[in-house]
């Protein structure tokens, strides 16, 4: 679900949306200057119900492996706790789902730090 939809269907106060910004494991090696950009990464959590996972997105290398990867544990009703005590299989870039701690309604910065 996308996340404008999540806030007309559930109302902004219910939603929660944790992202991040960061580089792809596997540019991580190469010289900041020879890097090719930048993931994102975002999950959508319905507070009413324990931040159960909405919406997953994902912008970046092997989003069609990664995306589907974590389908199952949306049909079966993960929550963004499910996903904090996932171990993120290093190095992949599918592990930023398992340590996103920064929220749209903090205004933090979504940078985050290479490996």
């Amino acid at each position: 679900m996308s996340e404008e939809d999540a806030i007309a269907q559930y109302g902004e106060d219910n939603i929660e949306v944790y992202h991040t910004k960061h580089t792809p494991t596997e540019q991580v090696v190469r010289e900041p200057s020879e890097r090719d950009g930048y993931n994102y990464a975002k999950l959508i959590c319905l507070k009413s119900e324990n931040e159960r996972i909405i919406g997953l997105h994902y912008l970046g290398p092997n989003a069609g492996e990664i995306t589907g990867g974590f389908a199952l544990g949306l049909i079966m009703g993960a929550t963004k706790s499910d996903f904090d005590r996932l171990v993120g299989i290093h190095p992949t870039s599918s592990e930023v789902f398992t340590t996103l701690k920064v929220t749209k309604r903090s205004g933090d910065s979504i940078e985050d730090e290479d490996c």
